[in-house]
């Protein structure tokens, strides 16, 4: 099964259609969704929209369960804050409900899917560094042997091991006794790793075979949007930068 991993849309529906036709280029059997649809940019109503129509699971992003309450938006700068009060105008009630019933983790198999980090999926946890990582192998015996996460913008993938972990640049992920893996899939809508083009990851099951894949899109459109919804400059700035 080859499957396409999408993650932190953040209402950037040019990022989100152009990935979306770059996942129909690739012959994918599923999409599945690991939260932040909505959050800093214009369109999360649109977005949601496309998402629940796409994805065969969408989860629960820290941006998400503030827009519904489920998170409390105090833990956010207050430009972040005014794009979440923005979007609660801006979604209908339809996708609102649909936000709110969203959960925090998936498991199909021996593979996992969360926001963040699988240690504790509600506490959105970022795994950045290799001392973030580390904390999983308290949890060893309990991981799934791929664990695909969104939520730091990146795409770093960490070998996890029963003491030890590492950073690695592994394609090949098959699954293994003495180590289990924790993939970043990267963001489609605000990457932060200085590319700015969309990315999003497929999993091909078959070959144990993991890539990003970068799209470019209308990030003109994208940032004009924002500006005309009256929210924080800064967010339309950032994608022209992938930071």
């Amino acid at each position: 099964m080859r499957l396409a991993i999408l993650s932190d849309i953040h209402a950037n529906l040019e990022a989100l259609e152009a990935a979306l036709r770059q996942v129909d280029r690739e012959g994918v059997d599923r999409i599945v969704c690991l939260g932040d649809v909505v959050g800093y940019g214009a369109s999360p109503d649109e977005c949601c929209s496309l998402v629940r129509e796409r994805s065969g699971f969408c989860l629960l992003g820290n941006h998400d369960a503030a827009v519904t309450g489920a998170m409390d938006e105090a833990y956010y700068y207050d430009s972040a804050r005014a794009a979440l009060r923005w979007t609660r105008e801006h979604i209908s009630e339809g996708n609102y409900q649909w936000l709110y019933g969203l959960p925090y983790s998936h498991h199909d198999g021996d593979i996992g899917f969360f926001h963040s980090a699988p240690i504790m999926p509600s506490g959105f946890f970022y795994v950045v560094q290799t001392s973030e990582a580390q904390t999983h192998t308290q949890v060893f015996d309990r991981l799934k042997s791929l664990n695909f996460i969104g939520h730091a913008h990146m795409t770093t993938v960490f070998s996890i091991g029963p003491k030890k972990v590492r950073a690695v640049e592994a394609k090949y992920v098959a699954a293994r006794e003495d180590a289990k893996f924790i993939i970043n899939v990267g963001s489609v809508g605000q990457p932060r790793d200085r590319d700015p083009r969309a990315c999003f990851a497929i999993w091909d099951s078959g070959e144990d075979h993991m890539e990003h894949v970068r799209v470019e899109y209308d990030i003109e459109t994208a940032a004009a949007k924002i500006l005309a919804a009256g929210l924080d400059e800064k967010f339309a700035k950032r994608l022209y930068m992938g930071v």
